[in-house]
């Protein structure tokens, strides 16, 4: 606490001494007397972030570690950055739990991507800026940082650094001061998890299936972002609505869902043994025609499907199951969904945010019984290639979860479909325009995703959220080709339960598409989508609801509509701010379209393939794509 008052004391003088060099100045003092740290402004817009950090007798250490590593001559250039700063108590208290004495015991390196730690470039993240869960923008040592919050009302940087004095504004971005140095750890997924006692079964399972050995990439070596410049067509220096960024790396990612030994010893299990015969009661009742399998390192055993139902190739912190697509555009009133496929083959994890309750990150609910696994407080563990969440339930792919995932709808955002965009820090960044800048669009290289395969002609990119479109989650997947070419490419689904489904692909359009041939498994999906047409086309037919007497909902228009293969928006997302298209919601907008592909029958669970053939030149936008079986097409509603 006295240390917290000194800085606090501090900071006030240094405040008074730059105000005071403004002649004739009025100014207010914030108090500055509480421990409660609240929402403060402290504005030094006279120096640089460098600078102030040089002058400020509190963070001496921090500031001679950014000396030692020329990383202070970055922070006195104009720019923007953000800094968590820990004060010198924290330096040195750091210095002893490494068995050092002081900044000269380290190697330069070791250095370096200490201060990398505490420094955010390119933004500046104020504290209304903080959500539960991480940060959207990386650390320089490309980390990811977590929020999270105290009882009493402060934050916490990584769980345990605490936030003593928040928004120092400098000229050139922002300053939190902490009261430990953030140190992540650099060990893999694998190593992290075996650390933690609490974890063990889990861990020794992991090791006995093999899985283990599926979660060791880190990063792509091969891949260099100096080949793909050229795909950088409008810089942000340009100044227009929107700029290109390409992938500065190709990181490969996991998250894992875990149950402690505790949990597992309230159902039975306490070794490995017993985890064998609880997963063989499930997945042989499942599938029975693997159950004579004993090797537990064959992708049909068993105990293999237990484990490898824990995992998704996807970095997932805690926010990005599912509240980092929660923007603007989603109806609070609705329920959410996201679609995770797991490492367990052909199977899928849903996860659900209830508006009603206020809870998210529910995973596989049963409607019929209302069982659903919760994350408990213990989520978020980090580790340099993924992140494990503690769960409070034994997670398994029985018979009950495959029968829910048959009988509903199934909507997938088409960004959803890559785990490319998680892991490289491009899906969830929320509504990135209009704001803070311009639209940012990533320009994605051939080949950078697995399952997507296009033709050389062919130009892809994923265009985060923009309060002016009018998509799915605010983002889209956008395609178009090399001039004078026409775009073809196909994507790889996720896997879908066996049965008879209706699938549809949804899109926006905007006057500027082109018309394109859609192939579902190689089959052409009905005639030519000409992608140009608003649903007020006369091919089309549609009609705002609550605009004709005779048909205020809207229902009879719905089914004239779906004759002619095409369905309104759904009514669960809107565009934010209007003017490029409007509504209430997508389902009054005519911009807001979902064509009937056709009814498929799929005999087993697997992932299915979506071939898309440009017919002429324009653009070409992939919003969403639903599989709803038919069983359930009565009753389903318009959300």
């Amino acid at each position: 606490m006295e240390t917290i008052r000194k800085i606090k004391i501090n900071l006030r003088k240094q405040l008074f001494i730059a105000l005071a060099t403004l002649a004739g100045s009025l100014f207010i003092l914030p108090s500055c007397d509480s421990d409660n740290v609240g929402e403060n402004l402290y504005t030094f817009k006279s120096k640089m972030m460098g600078q102030f950090l040089a002058d400020s007798a509190d963070f001496s250490e921090f500031a001679r570690l950014l000396d030692t590593t020329k990383v202070i001559s970055l922070l006195n250039t104009y720019g923007t950055y953000t800094c968590f700063a820990p004060t010198n108590e924290a330096m040195r208290t750091f210095y002893q739990s490494r068995g050092k004495k002081s900044l000269d015991d380290f190697s330069m390196d070791s250095l370096k991507l200490i201060a990398y730690d505490h420094l955010i470039n390119g933004a500046e993240v104020l504290y209304s800026n903080f959500v539960v869960g991480r940060l959207p923008q990386m650390s320089m040592s490309d980390r990811y940082l977590a929020i999270s919050f105290g009882q009493n009302g402060e934050a916490f940087v990584n769980k345990t650094s605490k936030i003593i004095q928040n928004n120092v504004v400098v000229h050139n971005g922002v300053i939190h001061f902490i009261d430990e140095v953030l140190n992540p750890t650099r060990e893999g997924i694998v190593e992290v998890i075996s650390a933690d006692p609490k974890f063990s079964l889990f861990y020794e399972a992991l090791l006995a299936t093999g899985l283990a050995d599926s979660l060791v990439r880190y990063k792509d070596d091969t891949y260099d972002p100096d080949n793909f410049k050229h795909l950088i067509t409008v810089t942000r220096e340009s100044n227009q609505w929107y700029y290109h960024e390409i992938p500065l790396s190709r990181k490969f990612g996991y998250t894992l869902f875990v149950e402690s030994n505790e949990t597992y010893a309230e159902n039975g299990i306490t070794n490995l043994a017993a985890m064998k015969a609880y997963a063989a009661n499930i997945y042989n009742t499942v599938y029975p025609n693997d159950a004579q399998i004993t090797d537990i390192t064959d992708s049909r055993n068993s105990l293999n499907r237990f484990i490898a139902y824990h995992i998704i190739n996807k970095q997932l912190s805690y926010s990005k199951l599912i509240d980092a697509y929660d923007t603007g555009h989603m109806l609070k009133t609705i329920d959410m969904y996201e679609y995770l496929e797991t490492m367990c083959p052909n199977t899928l994890i849903e996860v659900k945010k209830d508006r009603l309750k206020g809870k998210t990150n529910i995973l596989n609910y049963i409607r019929e019984t209302g069982r659903a696994i919760n994350i408990t407080s213990n989520y978020d563990i980090d580790a340099v290639n993924g992140v494990y969440h503690e769960i409070d339930g034994i997670l398994a792919y029985d018979q009950y979860v495959e029968t829910e995932h048959s009988t509903k709808r199934l909507r997938f955002d088409g960004s959803s479909f890559f785990p490319e965009l998680t892991n490289n820090n491009m899906r969830g960044r929320g509504i990135t325009s209009p704001g803070p800048g311009p639209n940012l669009q990533f320009k994605l290289p051939r080949n950078y995703i697995d399952r997507l395969s296009t033709s050389e002609q062919t130009i892809v990119s994923y265009l985060t959220a923009d309060a002016r479109y009018q998509n799915y989650e605010g983002d889209e997947i956008f395609l178009g080709a090399t001039s004078g070419n026409l775009y073809d490419f196909s994507i790889i689904t996720p896997p879908i339960p066996a049965g008879t489904y209706e699938v549809r692909f949804g899109y926006l359009t905007n006057g500027k598409r082109g018309v394109a041939q859609l192939y579902l498994d190689n089959i052409p999906a009905g005639v030519p989508l000409n992608l140009n047409n608003y649903a007020t086309d006369v091919s089309i037919g549609y009609e705002t609801p609550r605009t004709v007497q005779a048909d205020m909902d809207g229902f009879e228009n719905d089914k004239m509509m779906r004759n002619r293969g095409f369905m309104k928006g759904p009514a669960c997302y809107k565009v934010v701010q209007p003017g490029w298209s409007d509504g209430e919601n997508a389902r009054y907008s005519p911009a807001a379209l979902r064509r009937i592909m056709g009814t498929y029958i799929f005999p087993e669970a697997s992932n299915h393939l979506l071939t898309v053939k440009g017919l002429s030149g324009g653009e070409f936008m992939f919003d969403y794509l639903e599989f709803v079986p038919t069983s359930v097409l009565e009753s389903e509603d318009i959300y």
